[in-house]
């Protein structure tokens, strides 16, 4: 006799449903584009550029770190959350933040990083 719960569980994980697209809310920013490079340590660094300017963080889960060109606020969002922090006046930002897809905006600038995976 199979278990119904077992059966349950495997009807989850056989479905043929693409996941969810993540877009950025709210929509309008303009997205910034990731650079190429290198990355060293156990920790991952991303870094972001628009123009001139440059987005640089780097994820120690579930610590995140930042540091933006300009101080001007940025929102660190999930797609349950969304968390404003002001930049240190050297362009300094951290936040705590779950496993799963995040966002960095900088609504001042309009600008996004796009999802990336926490």
């Amino acid at each position: 006799m199979r278990d119904p719960l077992l059966d349950e569980l495997a009807d989850l994980f056989h479905t043929d449903a693409p996941p969810p697209v993540l877009t950025p809310r709210p929509t309008g920013f303009a997205a910034m584009e990731p650079v190429q490079e290198p990355v060293r340590g156990p920790s991952r660094q991303l870094v972001f550029h628009v123009g001139a300017g440059r987005l640089h963080l780097q994820l120690d889960s579930p610590h995140l770190t930042g540091l933006l060109d300009e101080v001007v606020p940025v929102e660190v969002r999930t797609p349950s959350s969304t968390r404003s922090l002001q930049p240190d006046a050297e362009g300094w930002f951290r936040a705590e933040v779950p496993p799963g897809p995040v966002c960095v905006t900088v609504p001042g600038l309009g600008l996004t990083t796009g999802w990336f995976v926490a």
